[in-house]
């Protein structure tokens, strides 16, 4: 099943974060003075105690309905009050949230849930089979405006039988539990409801089963959620998807009196602003314990002792797209040679320091699919160097690269978007790189359009793209010959073998075989190299002082373990 529009290809789109002069030198444009900033929490903490209110913000709400609202806030906040069958955890394995188990068919083409029993709906109502049947066909609904709507365009139909779920889907897909990860909504109160209806009472008033109910909302104050004291997961104090940091909590947040359960904090505020910026400043005013944050406004904060920063690689991946039609890169040792000669730790650090981790493939690199494969290259510079000999060049009396039977040293245009100063700068770090190994690299700023417009008509050696990766592990936007049309597989890049990978990890039910047709699938392309894996951009969160617990954030839940947040 082909997931292409999961992807964003970000080649093509202007990103706000890429915008303005930025410099690696972090230290050097502080618009503040450190001495403003008095760490007003240094209390003793003496572990989890119950109350208090953490301060979160949103954009302009647009609705409270988790399946039809368009704001990324409102879907991050929402998350506290209504929960999905699945959450993916930090290795991107889907885990049970409020599914209790799963079995698929033989054929592959029914998967069956058994649901948690004794969870209610914060109106007391009990959780059935039935609301997650409503849910999927809501989504199914072509009406339905839904950033999930994607998520179940595999699904055939969907029905209930007790407390299971019967789900039948168009073609076997193995990766069907990552896509319900969406949030179920309560049939009894949506089913004589229209969703477009975005500010009806219904869409204003969210009940779901979650940690947190609603409690209010104006346009003016904002929304206030509070615990739900009967949450069916409170002796645990969070979702079963939250197992990774489940013991990740500092010695001194240790929870010493065991009639202390989590949820601990009582309540959540979050308050309206006009945007993002507003937000930034409320979080310099201590207006606002939380914040989110993208590399351009976290890196003004790195050494800062009066806030805890949390970085984890997101989903902005940035990659070398080869020409591998016409020009010298069309032969595959040379590309190998030129993933060889490229120190990826060196160019994080040099061009992207602390806001990027390397990466080698369109995988997060936490990602169960990312750790099955050791990409360490051992004698890289012997190992490009012998590349370099096959491919029928050495060095002349300059130390530059010259093909045999010409004069002439071996150059590769390297395009880039103009307005970008990470990726100029990764682009002047990459040149600087190759040209001490003997390869001239001309790096060409662009306009956005002629950027564009090179990359369709071939007219570069190198280009600095990029993608926003899934939270499916599915290549096939990259690699496959089926998406060279589409424009996301930017190289051009075919491969048969690489087809049938592709196709057999889609359908295979089987772990371990899965498993290895991935290892095949990425030494292939890693080996053909139609593109060089790069680096992850970080994203982070940022909290005051007065946040205690466990402060874990990953790029699938920002607000990861915040049922074990507390205030000291």
């Amino acid at each position: 099943m082909k997931k292409t529009f999961r992807i964003l290809l970000l080649i093509f789109l202007t990103l706000s974060i890429f915008l303005g002069a930025c410099t690696v030198n972090l230290e050097k444009n502080r618009t503040v003075e450190e001495d403003v900033y008095e760490d007003r929490y240094d209390v003793i903490d003496k572990g989890p105690v119950k109350g208090g209110s953490v301060r979160l913000f949103t954009t302009p709400v647009d609705t409270l309905n988790p399946v039809t609202t368009g704001n990324i806030y409102v879907q991050d906040f929402l998350g506290l009050v209504f929960e999905g069958l699945y959450t993916l955890d930090y290795d991107q394995q889907p885990l049970p949230m409020l599914a209790k188990g799963a079995a698929v068919s033989s054929d592959g083409l029914t998967l069956t849930i058994d649901l948690k029993e004794n969870v209610k709906w914060h109106d007391k109502a009990p959780f059935k089979a039935e609301d997650v049947v409503f849910t999927v066909n809501t989504l199914l609904d072509s009406k339905t405006n839904s950033v999930y709507s994607k998520n179940v365009q595999n699904i055939e139909a969907v029905s209930a039988s007790g407390n299971k779920v019967i789900i039948k889907m168009k073609q076997p897909y193995s990766f069907i539990k990552n896509e319900l990860t969406f949030p179920i909504i309560p049939a009894h109160i949506f089913a004589n409801e229209k969703l477009e209806d975005k500010k009806s009472k219904a869409n204003l008033t969210p009940v779901g089963t979650g940690p947190y109910c609603f409690d209010s909302f104006d346009e003016k104050n904002g929304v206030r959620l509070k615990l739900n004291e009967e949450w069916w997961n409170a002796e645990s104090g969070m979702g079963e998807g939250q197992t990774a940091y489940n013991t990740a909590v500092s010695p001194n947040s240790a929870q010493k009196d065991n009639a202390i359960k989590p949820p601990y904090i009582s309540n959540i505020e979050i308050k309206v602003f006009n945007n993002s910026n507003n937000a930034y400043s409320a979080f310099q005013a201590r207006d606002i314990d939380v914040l989110p944050a993208q590399y351009n406004e976290y890196r003004k904060y790195i050494g800062r002792t009066d806030i805890n920063l949390k970085r984890y690689s997101g989903r902005n991946f940035e990659f070398l797209t080869l020409n591998i039609k016409k020009g010298p890169l069309m032969d595959k040792r040379l590309r190998n040679a030129l993933n060889y000669l490229l120190d990826k730790k060196q160019l994080v650090d040099n061009a992207a320091t602390g806001i990027a981790v390397p990466a080698e493939i369109p995988v997060t690199p936490n990602s169960w699919v990312y750790k099955l494969v050791d990409f360490e290259q051992k004698d890289a510079v012997g190992k490009a160097k012998e590349l370099m000999t096959q491919s029928g060049y050495s060095l002349d009396s300059k130390k530059k690269y010259v093909k045999k039977g010409s004069k002439k040293a071996l150059t590769l245009k390297f395009i880039v978007n103009d307005g970008n100063a990470l990726r100029f700068n990764t682009a002047t770090e990459i040149a600087s790189q190759l040209g001490k190994s003997g390869i001239t690299v001309q790096v060409v700023k662009l306009s956005w359009e002629n950027y564009r417009n090179a990359l369709k008509s071939g007219a570069y050696d190198l280009a600095l793209t990029g993608y926003k990766v899934s939270s499916i592990p599915d290549l096939s936007f990259a690699y496959s010959t089926a998406e060279i049309q589409s424009g996301l597989n930017v190289a051009g890049y075919s491969n048969p073998a690489v087809d049938g990978y592709l196709q057999q990890i889609l359908t295979q039910s089987n772990t371990e075989t899965q498993k290895s047709l991935f290892i095949s699938l990425i030494n292939t392309v890693v080996d053909e190299s139609p593109y060089i894996g790069l680096y992850f951009i970080n994203d982070s969160m940022m909290y005051g002082k007065n946040i205690r617990g466990a402060v874990n954030p990953y790029v699938w839940y920002k607000y990861n373990d915040i049922t074990r947040w507390y205030l000291p």
